[in-house]
């Protein structure tokens, strides 16, 4: 009769394990693991797919350097002036890709248990875009297509973790 209750006991954290802890180890190991694509400046399914260099850190480029939110003029050969002072940052040309001066996209990622499971996103107006590619107009005005540089979706890397985790966690009520 022991064994039976001792097994009840362990079956019913178990539940409970999977119910209310369980979604927490998924939510933070997922968020954890998108917000590394920043560190990375690049995504992990299987491996890691780095993201295409952007144009603010290319020497050759109009937009080397370039700080967004300055009140000097755009970049640009046609809106330049010779010897005119531009919005270039040092600071912005050594900026790791998607992390702008506040990082907001990385820090806007989050989670929330939904159901059996846990909904991960990113909550700016603009984490689509860069996370999928696209069409989009620079400045509201030239139109242009946005490279994908992914940093949360399904990745087989992080899966393996949350398992890893999970097996463990369970082994350990188990025992």
């Amino acid at each position: 009769m022991a064994n039976f209750q001792n097994a009840i006991k362990k079956i019913t954290q178990a539940i409970n394990y999977l119910e209310n802890e369980a979604p927490v180890v998924m939510g933070t190991e997922a968020v954890n693991h998108y917000k590394d694509s920043f560190d990375k400046q690049g995504f992990t399914d299987r491996s890691l797919e780095k993201w295409e260099e952007v144009e603010r850190r290319k020497p050759s480029s109009p937009w080397r350097g370039f700080q967004y939110g300055s009140t000097v003029g755009r970049p640009g050969k046609k809106r330049r002036k010779p010897n005119s002072q531009t919005n270039y940052s040092p600071a912005a040309e050594k900026r790791p890709i998607l992390s702008g001066q506040t990082q907001e996209l990385m820090h806007n990622i989050e989670w929330q248990k939904k159901g059996n499971g846990v909904v991960v996103t990113a909550n700016t107006p603009y984490s689509k875009i860069h996370n999928e590619g696209g069409p989009m107009q620079i400045f509201g005005k030239t139109s242009s297509t946005m490279k994908k540089r992914q940093f949360m979706g399904q990745s087989q890397v992080l899966r393996d973790k949350i398992r890893a985790i999970i097996y463990e966690d369970l082994k350990r009520i188990f025992k």
